[in-house]
């Protein structure tokens, strides 16, 4: 009888485990979806998204803001531009990297893996610094290559890539890198 009773008490365990395990990862997506999901405003001529991003530098208890916004023109399929924000405390002379990424599959296949794109990252520039931020600026969502000149399609390759990475620098040789899932932005700006 005891035997009966501590195999059912540790399947109900089990049970109890399996179901809070299987509802923390069920919070967890639920979050980063919510965490993710762009803000919109609509106007007569177009929508403009917005998304703050949180990170926390090493060795500070307070968090920092990465902004992107993105305007689109409705008779347009291509963005008027995309900028990001961050607070004026990085090294304004290195402006911003950005560099893409896709989530594959493990060579198992039992997992994924982050593999960042075998292009440089592209560095911009910021256009305007103030009290407070400063911003970059993707013109029609093109970025110009530092070294070849060459038209870089960022915002295509916010619709191709699986991730977005945003590295920046402080003036005391520290850096920041923040990442940001695209599949909600991939979503909300197709149905602009």
């Amino acid at each position: 009888m005891k035997k009966y009773f501590t195999l059912i008490f540790s399947l109900l365990l089990v049970k109890n485990a399996f179901s809070q395990n299987q509802d923390s990862i069920k919070y967890m997506l639920e979050s980063a979806v919510k965490m993710f999901t762009w803000d919109i405003e609509k106007a007569e001529r177009g929508s403009l998204m917005f998304l703050d991003v949180a990170y926390q530098r090493d060795n500070q208890d307070s968090l920092e803001y990465l902004t992107l916004a993105v305007a689109k023109d409705k008779s347009q399929k291509r963005p008027a531009f995309i900028s990001i924000s961050l607070p004026n405390n990085i090294l304004r002379s290195n402006g911003i990297f950005i560099q893409f990424a896709k989530t594959l599959k493990t060579a198992g296949g039992q997992g994924w893996k982050i593999a960042l794109e075998k292009a440089n990252p592209v560095r911009i520039h910021f256009e305007k610094c103030d009290d407070e931020t400063c911003t970059a600026r993707i013109v029609d969502g093109f970025a110009a290559d530092e070294v070849t000149k060459e038209k870089i399609d960022i915002f295509q390759k916010c619709m191709d890539f699986d991730h977005i990475y945003f590295l920046f620098v402080f003036p005391d040789g520290s850096h920041k890198s923040v990442g940001v899932p695209l599949f909600s932005f991939k979503q909300q700006y197709n149905k602009l």
